[in-house]
């Protein structure tokens, strides 16, 4: 994964697209530049292309990155009491949503002021899916829009 890291907050790599945070105030958009956390730290500035993301995904389910049995568990209900239907389980370092008709659709996600992301996988087609937005969108209704057309 050549085109992951961290990057300085005032010097973007190439090809990396600016984030942009509503402004109500001036009732237009400014960068998120000054409203995300240190560097490293959880939500700080980490960068992630679309294309690798999907090569992570590709590697964890070949076994690639720990063990197929530990990608299982990753993958599997492990914490949660289901009340909420997309945050109600917990794997490990995913997301999972319950699937009554057949295996569990897992996911993981992010976001800070002016960027929000959500990557899911569906065992049942084999399907990945991956939405990005810069401008801190709501990914996770779009990504229920992804559900009913392709799932």
């Amino acid at each position: 994964m050549k085109a992951t890291g961290y990057y300085e907050l005032d010097r973007l790599p190439a090809k990396c697209a600016n984030n942009y945070i509503y402004c109500a105030d001036t009732k237009d958009y400014r960068t998120n530049i000054f409203s995300v956390d240190a560097k490293c730290t959880g939500a700080g500035g980490a960068f992630i292309t679309v294309r690798e993301i999907v090569i992570f995904w590709t590697n964890l389910l070949e076994g690639n990155l720990v063990s197929k049995e530990f990608v299982s568990d990753m993958l599997s209900k492990q914490s949660g009491d289901g009340d909420d239907a997309e945050e109600g389980y917990y794997g490990y370092g995913m997301w999972i949503i319950d699937n009554p008709s057949g295996k569990d659709f897992a996911y993981f996600q992010g976001c800070d002021p002016g960027v929000s992301f959500i990557s899911e996988y569906n065992p049942n087609n084999g399907i990945v899916s991956v939405l990005v937005s810069n401008y801190g969108d709501n990914v996770w209704r779009e990504m229920r829009k992804v559900r009913e057309v392709l799932y």
